[in-house]
């Protein structure tokens, strides 16, 4: 039998990502309930769970801008990637890379972007 790849379990997907590489000042994930416990009644631990298993349908909006602004993220983040496969993980990929690099200093992203225009130069050079 085929795994499920749905909306949902995008969706799920995406805020697991979130969940792994979004941190608090001192480093430590987020949890849960420290999650719950902001959203001002927009969700519930059961219904956060839900969501990150794939098994809750369609959010509301104010459930998505709640997570966005938790995870400082743009809203546009959670929404579905209609390109292929090969497509999909190369954006899973600058997800990550995005996500980890807004943890870091103004210094840190200028030698980033230092990294990735080296990379993009020497493949054009190649090519």
């Amino acid at each position: 039998m085929k795994p499920k790849i749905g909306p949902n379990i995008i969706l799920a997907e995406k805020i697991n990502r979130l969940f792994q590489e979004k941190r608090k000042p001192n480093g430590d994930r987020y949890t849960q309930t420290e999650v719950v416990a902001v959203s001002n009644g927009a969700l519930s631990r059961v219904y956060l769970w839900e969501l990150r298993k794939g098994t809750a349908a369609n959010p509301g909006i104010h459930v998505i801008e709640f997570l966005a602004r938790f995870f400082e993220v743009p809203v546009d983040y959670f929404f579905e990637n209609e390109a292929g496969p090969e497509s999909q993980k190369r954006d899973e990929l600058v997800d990550r890379i995005a996500l980890r690099s807004a943890q870091l200093n103004e210094d840190d992203k200028e030698a980033v972007m230092h990294m990735i225009e080296s990379i993009l130069r020497t493949r054009r050079k190649k090519s």
